[in-house]
């Protein structure tokens, strides 16, 4: 009897002991497992961050003012150098390009028929630009050997373009971005040329707004197993700050045909975006660069579209979208008026702060026009689509 009542409370004894012990390395082993099924969650899912600007309308002064005497050469860096950061924390950035890399041998030019130096092909790249959508009412300003000529300035400087063509085989490749296990396709068409006809037998060439091409391509591009297709339309009614019942229509078609964001430009201002689902649209992005000093067309936006997907399920979807309002700026420097594109809600702080000498009072005043009008028309709260914060304390218009 003493024996079994000794080893009773050995027993007791132990369990006392060694059940917190146990228990603690149960909750740890518990603990352990859940991190790691939470990280390999993670490690499953990617985001990928595309920026969008609009449109780089190359007016003469711009081209002028950017010469460098001391070089002999064109240097575009200054006037994009403000918001150069915004482009670069991107994993990719896509422009508009409106003017033809046609050479100096064709004339540089502005309005009506565009041309400029080719060192913006190199500034473009060096700012953090991958992208260049060519299909525009501009493409064929310098004839056939200028649009010929602006692909080969691009591909030298690094850069790839969608909307034009060198021949049929490149006309069919489809452009798909593979970052980080997502993949972006890319489509861009014009609804005109401004009169300027396709050479007979180069189709190829431009991409025209075409239904049934636009559903051929899309197709093409979901065949290749593209995660999300983006579709740039280059259309509407210039300077209206709404989009025609056409350009609804035809975005409704685009989307039935299995586009999932459809970004707009051509209208040189900012026309409305919305989402519904995991589709989304912006009508008109607006003028990124141009001499274009008159209310709405001086201005526009850097767009932002993040995706994530989780690679396991092999599902994508649109996280998150916002914005910066952009102003381009005009200021006198060595005998000549100097461009420059400005985050809006930095320079009002900037001028604010007495940070930027550059800035005038009536700057000051249009800046904060700017983003009254931007973040109005812009802004979607009930679609959780904001300006970006780039203040940490910001104290906005």
């Amino acid at each position: 009897m003493k024996i079994k009542l000794l080893v009773f409370f050995v027993i007791l004894i132990a369990s006392i002991i060694f059940f917190p012990i146990s228990l603690h390395i149960f909750n740890t082993d518990n603990i352990s497992v859940l991190t790691e099924q939470k990280n390999a969650a993670i490690n499953n899912t990617v985001t990928v961050k595309l920026t969008s600007i609009g449109d780089f309308l190359m007016h003469l002064p711009i081209i002028k003012s950017a010469y460098d005497n001391n070089t002999k050469a064109y240097n575009f860096q200054p006037v994009f150098a403000p918001v150069e950061e915004y482009l670069q924390d991107s994993d990719l950035t896509i422009g508009n390009l409106e003017t033809r890399l046609a050479g100096p041998e064709k004339g540089y030019s502005g309005y009506p028929l565009f041309n400029c130096p080719a060192d913006l092909a190199v500034d473009l790249k060096k700012l953090g630009i991958d992208i260049i959508t060519l299909a525009n009412n501009h493409c064929l300003d310098m004839g056939w050997n200028g649009l010929i000529t602006t692909m080969n300035n691009l591909e030298q400087a690094g850069m790839q373009y969608i909307g034009n063509a060198r021949s049929p085989e490149e006309r069919d490749n489809l452009l798909i971005k593979d970052i980080k296990g997502i993949k972006l396709g890319f489509l861009n068409y014009t609804e005109t040329t401004n009169g300027l006809p396709v050479p007979e037998g180069k189709d190829f060439g431009v991409n025209l707004i075409n239904l049934d091409i636009i559903k051929k391509d899309i197709a093409s591009l979901i065949s290749n197993r593209a995660d999300i297709v983006i579709v740039y339309l280059h259309f509407g009614t210039e300077y209206k700050r709404y989009p025609t019942e056409n350009q609804k229509k035809l975005a409704r078609q685009v989307f039935d045909a299995g586009a999932d964001i459809i970004l707009g430009d051509h209208v040189h201002v900012l026309q409305p975006m919305e989402r519904e689902g995991e589709k989304f649209i912006i009508y008109s992005l607006g003028n990124f660069i141009s001499n274009q000093r008159w209310q709405y067309s001086d201005s526009g936006i850097i767009l932002n579209l993040t995706f994530e997907k989780n690679l396991e399920q092999n599902k994508t979807h649109l996280k998150n979208i916002d914005y910066i309002p952009v102003w381009v700026d005009t200021y006198p420097a060595a005998g000549m008026l100097r461009y420059r594109v400005l985050a809006v809600e930095k320079a009002i702080a900037d001028y604010q702060n007495g940070n930027d000498p550059l800035l005038t009072a009536e700057d000051y005043t249009r800046l904060k026009e700017v983003w009254e009008e931007t973040t109005t028309l812009m802004s979607r709260p009930e679609q959780n689509i904001m300006p970006v914060m780039l203040l940490k304390n910001p104290e906005r218009a």
